[in-house]
This record gives structure tokens, sequence and C-alpha cells, in this order.
């Protein structure tokens, strides 16, 4: 015995209002009640399918030039980044050379005092 599914949520009313005429409705009644209906979008009756889509076409291309601009940017810099920290690499083994370079000198400057004052 299959029972079939019942659909989820509250079942609909026969006579139910489609959101558009709640929201039309509820506008009647700002209006009648004397408040500000607010309208949130205008549509233009001047509207050119050819010069709008020219203009957003123009603004794409724009975009797509800043964008790729950019991206090279990122890219020089991302070489540039990796071309220090070698060379920052190379100059910190430098630097710990000389320093044990030093330091071996520096042994060697109190070993030679020391027979230098042993031997007076």
């Amino acid at each position: 015995m299959d029972t079939p599914k019942h659909p989820r949520g509250r079942p609909r009313q026969p006579d139910a209002l489609t959101p558009a005429e709640r929201q039309r409705a509820y506008r009647a009644r700002l209006a009648a009640a004397g408040r500000a209906v607010r309208v949130q979008r205008v549509i233009e009756d001047a509207f050119d399918s050819e010069t709008q889509l020219i203009v957003e076409r123009a603004f794409f291309e724009e975009q797509r030039h800043t964008l790729h601009n950019a991206l090279l940017k990122i890219e020089l810099l991302d070489e540039d980044r990796a071309r220090l920290d070698r060379r920052n690499a190379y100059l910190e083994g430098e630097l710990k050379r000389i320093e044990q370079r030093h330091t071996i000198s520096l042994k060697e400057i109190v070993l030679l005092k020391q027979s230098l004052a042993t031997k007076k």
C-alpha cells in the first residue's frame, strides 16, 4: 500500500491572494489612510535597448581591462617578492657566515692575549 506523500507546509487556500495582489492591497490601504506610498522602483519609458546594451558593454569592457591590469600588477609584485625572498635568504646565510668568522677571530684574539699575558 503506497500512500501519497503530503506536500510540505501549510495547505494553500483556494481564494488566497498572490504576493503582488497583497502588495497592491497594502498600498491601497496606505493611500486610503492618507499616508505616503513609497515606490522603490520607477520604470523609465525612454529605454533604448541598443544604447543601454552598448553602454553596459563598454562598462564591462573597461572593468575587464582594469581587472586584467590589476592581475598583471599582482603577478609582477609576486615575482618581485619571490626574488626578494631569495635575496633575503642569501644575505641571511652570508650574515651567519660573517658572524661565525667574527666569533672565530674574537676567540683567536682572546687566546693570543692570554698567551701574551703568560709570556710576560
